[in-house]
């Protein structure tokens, strides 16, 4: 290639980043003022036209990357997903109507301007999707700033919350007659991509059928979580992952090795969309159409209560959630969101594991079960969860029983127990009021919402295996022993280190923020603010009822926990420092007393 070809090259690459960078500008602009914003027929057909030329200029500055190219084969295959996409905007170019035209057949009430309104939502996220997508190209780009792993962990978070926010803010996102605050868009965003399920307003009755969908989807982001979300496609974009976003994941998924990273994610997608589809299916199945707005509210209520069930959110679009009538007298309902909760709470590594010994147990044609199958931190996490659970809610119950806080049969009340045991763990769903219970239960639900879930879950809290490992190793102490093992296996003492800094991190960040609360709501019970401050910490969601009420500096501490609580308690400080290098010398080892 002669210097001016590769001149003409360069510029022509120049010229069609900024085309494409104005292009998306317009998208977002043309997006928020759509979904947004009541907007008049002028206004869209502006808009409409707008996203045409948008349309235009994508495709135009495709074929100028194709026509310049030095080696034509090598661009088809490096940008076949914006060519596909080039190919797409020409026919509905030729067709603009397309999407349009499918609404209608399926939603024969809805009005033209709704229809166009509804056409151009899907090509401006078509677009805005397009340019997410190609982005992710340069995650490696990105990874060569040297940040610490936990930076970006909390900046990719930080962004997301961010722009939920700012749809939440929309008129279109709340009722007829109703508002919301920016602080209070802010603390809704951020509890739902923390998957808490802290509200400031009723989900049911604040927010309108877009605001929920906003909120569906910032849920599902934070519990995927969104460096996964931008590995997944950076992975079938670029073809794979390169070495250097291999190691950055295995940050985040600490036990396994980085060759396994790419099986991981795509493992990640499967588990979470067949386990939160069937568990969508089963609640619609088992729910009696009666008791709502048609069969298109029910599949979207089972949708939503799936997802949120699954990620650990305990958000809800029934007015009085989990304690309707209707829903506690169903068993199936309340039985298939504990299996949820359960399921996401355990971990995406665990249920890898898991998945692993049930294909090699299938291959064996149903052998006897081999513990050798799962690893030693998917045991614990097991053995632990299962003793929480239903340690948890026997402990309940005879609090209960003893208390004389009986509502019905001693299957209901053990039911419930159990029920309350399982959502204490990070879910937020309740089916009974929080603000009701005793001193020693609400104590006890405080206990267990800051153990929390397990490692690489949707869930927060100390996590499982912290607990385990700081347990056992003061038993482990207690006995005389120095050397900690577990399933036949050596923890290392670096493990065991981590698990009491995760503990100190987890008690500095949450006293701090219970001593705030405790200043600035000093005409509240000191027991509501430390059961809100543990929540909002542990991303659980319940409330003695003190969320809505609180004043807005209160509001900005439970963001701050809740923020801090979903990336996690040392990972928030980590982010601060660059890793450094350990000194090559030792000086002379000491003691210290202690106790």
């Amino acid at each position: 290639m002669n210097n001016s070809l590769r001149y003409i090259v360069r510029k022509v690459k120049i010229f069609s980043e900024i085309a494409l960078g104005l292009t998306v500008g317009f998208s977002i602009i043309s997006l928020i003022t759509t979904i947004g914003f009541y907007v008049s027929k002028e206004t869209l057909h502006v808009l409409s036209t707008g996203t045409n030329i948008v349309m235009l200029i994508f495709i135009f500055q495709e074929l100028a990357r194709f026509y310049f190219a030095p080696k034509k084969q090598i661009h088809l295959i490096e940008r076949w997903f914006e060519i596909l996409v080039s190919f797409l905007f020409i026919f509905l170019l030729f067709d603009i109507t397309f999407f349009q035209n499918i609404v209608s057949y399926f939603f024969k009430r809805l009005s033209t301007t709704e229809l166009q309104s509804i056409n151009l939502t899907i090509l401006n996220i078509i677009l805005i999707g397009t340019f997410f997508i190609k982005s992710t190209k340069y995650l490696d780009s990105l990874l060569k700033l040297n940040l610490h792993p936990s930076a970006l962990f909390a900046l990719s978070f930080a962004t997301i919350i961010f722009t939920g926010s700012i749809f939440l803010s929309l008129p279109k996102a709340t009722i007829a007659g109703a508002s919301t605050s920016y602080l209070d868009a802010l603390f809704t965003s951020t509890s739902a991509v923390c998957v808490t399920g802290l509200v400031v307003n009723n989900t049911a009755t604040h927010f309108t059928l877009f605001g929920q969908i906003i909120i569906l989807l910032l849920i599902q982001i934070g519990g995927l979580g969104v460096m996964t979300l931008t590995t997944f496609f950076a992975a079938i974009v670029s073809g794979g992952l390169s070495v250097r976003v291999r190691f950055l994941m295995k940050e985040f998924f600490s036990q396994l090795n980085a060759g396994t990273i790419a099986k991981l994610i795509w493992r990640i997608f499967f588990f979470t969309l067949t386990i939160e589809l069937i568990g969508a299916v089963i609640l619609y199945i088992s729910s009696d159409p009666v008791n709502y707005n048609g069969m298109g509210d029910l599949a979207f209520q089972s949708i939503f209560h799936s997802v949120s069930a699954f990620c650990n959110a305990g958000f809800s679009i029934l007015q009085n959630g989990m304690m309707e009538k209707f829903v506690l007298n169903n068993p199936i309902y309340t039985l298939n969101i504990m299996v949820l909760i359960v399921l996401g709470g355990l971990g995406f590594t665990v249920l890898w594991d898991l998945s692993s010994y049930l294909r090699r147990d299938t291959h064996k044609n149903l052998k006897k079960f081999s513990r050798t199958h799962l690893s030693a931190s998917s045991k614990l996490v097991l053995i632990t969860s299962a003793v929480l659970i239903f340690g948890g809610g026997i402990i309940i119950f005879l609090l209960f029983q003893f208390q004389g806080f009986t509502k019905g049969s001693f299957f209901f009340n053990l039911y419930h127990s159990l029920f309350l045991s399982v959502t204490s763990r990070t879910a937020g769903f309740n089916t009974l009021a929080s603000e009701g219970l005793s001193f020693s239960i609400a104590f006890f639900v405080i206990f267990l919402m800051w153990i929390g879930a397990s490692p690489g879950s949707t869930g927060g809290g100390i996590k499982t295996t912290t607990f385990s490992l700081i347990f056992l190793s003061l038993f482990n102490t207690i006995r005389g022993k120095e050397r900690l093992e577990i399933f036949n296996r050596e923890i290392s003492p670096k493990n065991i280190n981590n698990a009491f800094q995760v503990l100190l991190a987890n008690i500095g960040a949450l006293s701090i923020g219970i001593l705030v609360l405790l200043i600035i709501e000093n005409n509240m019970q000191p027991l509501d603010l430390v059961f809100e401050a543990v929540s909002a910490a542990s991303t659980v969601g319940l409330s003695r009822n003190v969320t809505p009420y609180l004043q807005s500096g209160s509001k900005i501490v439970i963001i701050l926990l809740m923020f801090i609580g979903r990336v996690g308690f040392l990972n928030f400080f980590l982010a601060f420092y660059k890793p450094s290098k350990e000194p090559e010398y030792h000086y002379k080892t000491d003691t210290i007393m202690v106790g």
